[in-house]
């Protein structure tokens, strides 16, 4: 751990199922550089995707773990995109577990926008909106150490609003889902009634 008791993140690294590399953030570890240029990165990137699991074509894989070079390193999987979180051996799994979901999460949501026939995180979403993929690596990690972990929270970063805009534009969400419902109601009663 870091000194004050901080879970110190080493990388993060987003990469397609080959192990080219989308998006990384490499960190110093006590003001080292533990990987010393591109080459040493990449090198470690294919040693990391040579021994994961290839990603299944499943909607969404669940967070895993594996232990490489005497690092931590946990992944999420989906399609031909794998989004990593390496740490220390001794670092705690469940904070960097909620980090990477909180990226996947917010990568996810900020790739796919809106559309609802998606079939999950893809290379070329991830290309696509490749910005945004690097500001939610920036959002959630500052020189190693994890500010972020909500999805929520970081896709309101990403968005550019406020935390309690988003909450009010939430409550606002669910005002008018209930306005929705109750006026969908009075209209089948009035129906109804007028049948019967």
């Amino acid at each position: 751990m870091a000194d004050g008791g901080l879970c110190q993140i080493l990388a993060l690294l987003v990469l397609d199922s080959d192990g080219a590399r989308l998006a990384v953030k490499y960190c110093s570890y006590a003001r080292k550089e533990l990987w010393v240029g591109s080459k040493a990165q990449m090198a470690f990137e294919k040693r990391v995707i040579s021994k994961l699991p290839k990603p299944s074509t499943a909607r969404t894989g669940e967070v895993d773990v594996a232990v490489i070079d005497d690092y931590t390193v946990l992944f999420q999987a989906c399609n031909d995109v794998i989004v990593c979180a390496v740490a220390g051996a001794n670092e705690n799994e469940l904070v960097v577990l909620q980090l990477v979901e909180g990226i996947f999460a917010s990568m996810s949501s900020t790739a796919q926008g809106s559309s609802f026939l998606s079939s999950g995180l893809t290379k070329q979403l991830v290309l696509d909106s490749l910005a945004d993929v690097l500001f939610i690596l920036d959002e959630v990690m500052d020189d190693g150490i994890i500010m972020e972990t909500d999805e929520d929270k970081i896709s309101a970063r990403i968005k550019m609003i406020d935390e309690t805009e988003a909450t009010n534009a939430a409550q606002a969400e669910q005002m008018f889902q209930k306005a929705t419902q109750s006026a969908k109601a009075k209209l089948l009663g009035s129906l109804i009634g007028s049948r019967g």
